[in-house]
């Protein structure tokens, strides 16, 4: 990947840095700004939405910062004719990436994606990210791997736990997320990013897998609708939030969150990812020696999106 790059040096997750959430909070599920534009026709003229590209263009010219393996591709597409397809090979490459800013952003933004892992996919390193960054300074929250924000920058993933090869491939939904109270890892003196899983979810170390029964897993080899939130805090006070949904099912939600000390810093950065094999990829044992992931019709808004309806056109 080219740099600077975020999070990519380690994926360190210990105990003390795990969250877990009670219930998830009060939000809104199922459909949501989509259902109004049927086949997603239009959605990108609605006024709550910041940045969408269903990629039928053909290109990706919206995109910036892209390095790595992510193309165009006719094959499989979620609807229409064209989706996104992101290889990893094993020696070869770390997969590939590119960015979206939209600044200067707002202090809450959803991101959805539908997404589909081949059929015999193991376990990503990073994927999903929103980011918020100065104004004038669109890459501060970008080469940060093991320091604690200041109050100037945060981030957060929606990513796959892989729980050292106990959870079923892609691994359970979390997020992994870099803000101003985050604890540090005793063991390196680092300050990685803090995990937060939804209700159930959470198995930890070395052969630890969370409860079988409630940990969120995505499916492999189907599309499936990705979506995650961020909602920057007041300035002096710990009132921000995250919150996951799968296929419009709210998952998790986390409150109670200091992602920052200044007001002007919003959410202005989507980073579309799918990254590992390198040397500090503690999954990289698992991998097969390709595995791929497609992404397709990508929505970023102030509202909740929630999945695409049927209609004319893509």
């Amino acid at each position: 990947m080219t740099a600077p790059s975020l999070l990519t040096l380690a994926f360190a997750v210990s105990l003390s840095s795990v969250v877990r959430a009670d219930a998830p909070a009060r939000l809104p599920e199922g459909p949501g700004l989509a259902a109004k534009y049927p086949g997603d026709q239009g959605i990108s003229k609605d006024a709550a939405v910041l940045f969408a590209d269903d990629f039928e263009a053909g290109d990706l010219k919206k995109w910036a910062d892209m390095s790595g393996t992510i193309a165009i591709t006719g094959d499989r597409p979620n609807a229409g004719r064209h989706c996104v397809v992101v290889p990893m090979e094993k020696g070869k490459n770390t997969g590939g990436q590119a960015k979206r800013w939209f600044m200067p952003g707002a202090d809450r933004v959803y991101a959805r994606a539908y997404v589909k892992f081949d059929e015999g996919y193991q376990y990503p390193h990073h994927f999903l990210w929103l980011s918020g960054n100065p104004r004038k300074e669109k890459w501060k929250s970008f080469g940060k791997a093991g320091l604690k924000p200041d109050g100037t920058y945060f981030s957060t993933g929606m990513e796959c736990w892989f729980a050292w090869g106990k959870n079923p491939p892609p691994g359970e939904l979390f997020f992994y997320s870099y803000f101003m109270d985050m604890k540090i890892d005793p063991k390196m003196n680092k300050y990685w990013g803090n995990s937060f899983f939804p209700p159930g979810g959470a198995g930890q170390g070395p052969g630890q897998a969370a409860n079988e029964e409630t940990r969120v897993i995505p499916k492999l080899g189907q599309w499936q609708c990705w979506e995650f939130m961020l909602a920057a805090n007041t300035p002096g006070k710990a009132d921000g939030q995250q919150a996951m949904w799968l296929d419009g099912k709210l998952v998790g939600s986390f409150d109670g969150i200091r992602w920052r000390d200044d007001a002007s810093v919003k959410v202005n950065c989507f980073w579309l990812e799918h990254y590992g094999y390198d040397a500090s990829d503690p999954t990289r044992k698992f991998h097969k020696e390709r595995q791929t992931v497609w992404f397709d019709d990508v929505v970023i808004a102030t509202e909740y999106v929630g999945p695409r309806v049927e209609g004319k056109g893509k």
